[in-house]
């Protein structure tokens, strides 16, 4: 649970999950390796904590920190399916979507709103290939959806 005391030093709990029935499912298993579905910005229940589009709506500060509360929503995700975060061996890839408009271009910065969190919890492991694109019309309004892939121990 090492992990977790890294987490909550770093003044983030990870609340339960709120598991409503849907058709996709937030993680799928392949031997050692985690596919995680598209997170977004939400509390344990998935209500949208921030909405719009950045560089219209949110300036990119404000998409940094929806990339940071994406990171957190995953890590609940990944608690509840995992039991234990500790078993995360390491994280592979990352893509970050970001609800973009204007003249924004910095999609890779807001991403970085989650990058920073995971490298900061899991140091070398959490360094990831990663891809940060701009995109629109996010469901339910979501600033920045990221999905990923981590490698397990069982």
């Amino acid at each position: 649970m090492y992990t977790e005391k890294l987490l909550a030093d770093m003044g983030i709990e990870l609340a339960p999950v709120c598991r409503k029935g849907n058709a996709v499912v937030p993680i799928r298993r392949y031997k050692d390796l985690l596919f995680i579905s598209g997170h977004g910005p939400t509390d344990p229940e998935g209500k949208p904590l921030m909405q719009g589009c950045v560089g219209e709506d949110l300036t990119q500060e404000q998409g940094f920190e929806a990339a940071r509360l994406c990171a957190i929503s995953m890590l609940r995700t990944l608690k509840d399916y995992l039991g234990d975060l500790d078993r995360i061996v390491e994280w592979i890839k990352v893509l970050g979507l970001v609800n973009s408009g204007g003249d924004f271009w910095a999609m890779p910065a807001t991403i970085n709103g989650f990058s920073n969190v995971i490298v900061s919890v899991y140091g070398e492991r959490g360094r990831h290939a990663r891809a940060a694109m701009g995109s629109a019309n996010h469901e339910s309004q979501y600033p920045v959806v990221v999905d990923a892939v981590v490698r397990i121990r069982d």
